[in-house]
């Protein structure tokens, strides 16, 4: 478990890029962002989200391209919400869910245009929760003006009093987790898994990928080598001088 961070928003990868969805977010700047991303690095995990807004990240934000919104980083709950911001944590599930279908799709046409050797797409991991539960955990959500704790004292009163019964409120939201790498930890902290696509492969294409991949390998070694023979080629003339 020594690969995940607990944060107030759940489980999530170290490393890893937090990208909210809203309502207003546009889906191709979403793709094309996340396509960047695993473009530039393979490592990292992209957390997609539904979470409140924050206005006190813990993270810095990368310069990612694309919508803004692949630079709103949510590490902690926010000090202040309206209703109108609960609701719109469930009803922007769908896009989120769209969206990653999307991703998923646009990268394993990535590999097919990069004539990639690598067979498999992404692995997904979701995440489902209430608003009220991180709530109850932090205790700095606002709904309706009021903060958590001044929720539950009325709510208490409420129940002392025996008019009426008291309203229990889930407001749902969503996380999804696209990695290049397995990430099991997320699986036993509570995640479902989704598994990668694979792409086939004749055996002339499988052929044809290996040898770029060597070719790229021997190349790689052979700067190496030469950056060291440049090195060591002063040594040697001083020697003759001497």
């Amino acid at each position: 478990m020594e690969n995940v961070v607990n944060q107030t928003l759940g489980l999530t990868p170290k490393g890893s890029h937090p990208v909210r969805i809203t309502s207003s977010g546009k889906i191709q700047s979403y793709v094309t962002a996340a396509l960047q991303f695993f473009e530039k690095d393979d490592n990292c995990a992209l957390v997609l989200h539904t979470l409140p807004y924050t206005a006190a990240p813990t993270e810095k934000p990368s310069t990612t391209s694309g919508d803004s919104n692949m630079n709103d980083h949510t590490s902690s709950v926010p000090t202040k919400t309206s209703t109108n911001t609960h609701s719109q944590s469930t009803s922007t599930s769908p896009k989120l869910i769209s969206v990653v279908e999307i991703i998923k799709r646009e990268f394993m046409k990535s590999l097919e245009a990069k004539h990639s050797s690598r067979l498999e797409g992404l692995h997904q991991y979701n995440q489902i929760g209430y608003l009220e539960e991180l709530e109850r955990k932090d205790g700095t959500v606002t709904v309706n003006g009021d903060s958590g704790e001044e929720n539950r004292a009325r709510n208490v009163i409420k129940a002392l009093e025996g008019r009426n019964h008291v309203k229990q409120k889930q407001t749902p939201y969503m996380k999804i987790i696209l990695s290049m790498k397995e990430l099991p930890e997320l699986v036993q902290s509570g995640a479902t898994y989704q598994s990668p696509s694979k792409r086939k492969l004749s055996k002339s294409a499988r052929a044809r990928a290996k040898k770029r991949e060597k070719k790229a390998s021997e190349g790689t070694a052979e700067g190496e080598d030469d950056a060291k023979n440049a090195t060591k080629k002063p040594a040697d003339g001083a020697a003759m001088d001497i």
